[in-house]
């Protein structure tokens, strides 16, 4: 996989990217819903910005953020510092004490097609009895073959790269926006469809509610929503 943008550079994205809706949601379901003093795990946590907006709205939950890229790490750190941040692989690592939310926000489509269901798996083990995950991602069309595969992920990024343009994203915002699109029809990114990602969650957690955040019609490509609850 190629490596993802300048921590800062993805801070900035978020203000144009129509993933922003999905992180907006999330954080309202999290700090609507979060125990008191729970223990909130943000895998695949990226720079932070997540848990940086729980924890201003919530100043009583505990919130940990795990990453594989130390660039990440090291800018959750100096910018969050009541977060607590390691360096860790959704594959492998594990928390000295389940935590009550688990959080993975647009994130599982950077594991290859084949390790996906373990990546879930690990998430679905991570939270204790009573407790819930919420998992993000953005969606292609669904496909039989690889030039489906192809065709389904350039629509989805072409869809993407218009509606950051649309919202008057920077040069450096649109030009990683570009690549996202190259990633996804390369496969250096493995982006999913509903169809098939869905059952994979389904057979980790009793209960999933799926949400969809962007675009508006009810199904296809996009961002959607999982929260599941065992």
């Amino acid at each position: 996989m190629k490596q993802l943008p300048a921590p800062e550079t993805y801070v900035d994205g978020l203000d144009f990217w129509p993933y922003k809706s999905s992180l907006t949601e999330v954080l309202e379901y999290v700090t609507a819903h979060a125990p008191v003093s729970a223990h909130v795990l943000d895998i695949m946590c990226g720079p932070g910005y997540l848990l940086g907006k729980i924890g201003r709205t919530r100043r009583d939950l505990i919130l940990t953020g795990v990453d594989t890229d130390e660039r990440y790490v090291s800018y959750g750190r100096e910018t969050q510092p009541s977060v607590n941040f390691t360096t860790g692989d959704v594959l492998t690592w594990r928390p000295e004490s389940l935590p009550d939310v688990v959080v993975c926000t647009g994130s599982i489509h950077h594991v290859p097609y084949e390790m996906q269901e373990a990546a879930i798996k690990n998430i679905a083990s991570m939270v204790v009895a009573g407790g819930f995950a919420v998992i993000s991602d953005c969606y292609v069309d669904d496909y039989a073959n690889e030039t489906e595969r192809k065709l389904a992920a350039a629509k989805l990024g072409y869809q993407y790269l218009v509606a950051t343009i649309a919202k008057k994203a920077p040069e450096k915002v649109v030009s990683w926006t570009l690549d996202i699109l190259t990633n996804d029809v390369l496969m250096d990114e493995y982006k999913m469809s509903l169809a098939k990602r869905l059952p994979l969650i389904k057979g980790y957690f009793l209960k999933v509610e799926t949400i969809k955040t962007w675009p508006a019609f009810e199904s296809g490509y996009g961002d959607y929503i999982h929260i599941c609850r065992n």
